[in-house]
């Protein structure tokens, strides 16, 4: 499964949030594979990240944890938002119109 995290935060909480990221271990648990960052500008919205999450799809519990962990470090930033989703690729796209209802 992969999960798609999207972040948004004011321009000028820029430093504080990369302290956060700092401090975040670079070793991923076994249940995320690669944990990829995109970031753009966002308007008045101010800077607006994503985050492609692909997990091990036995593990996929755990990463959800993990992920929501991470996240929750960022909660004393005022004005950070986020959101999580899931997406499917097309062979997940192929098995759920497979399934019988």
């Amino acid at each position: 499964m992969i999960f798609m995290v999207t972040n948004w935060f004011p321009s000028h909480k820029s430093e504080e949030v990369t302290n956060i990221q700092q401090s975040i271990p670079q070793q991923l648990p076994p249940s995320i594979k690669k944990w990829q960052l995109f970031t753009t500008a966002d308007g008045k919205r101010g800077i607006k990240t994503y985050g492609l999450i692909f997990t091990d799809p036995e593990k996929v519990e755990e990463a959800g944890l993990y992920i929501t962990r991470v996240m929750g470090l960022f909660g004393g930033v005022e004005g950070y938002t986020w959101k999580v989703e899931t997406l499917m690729g097309m062979q997940d796209m192929a098995k759920m119109q497979a399934l019988q209802l």
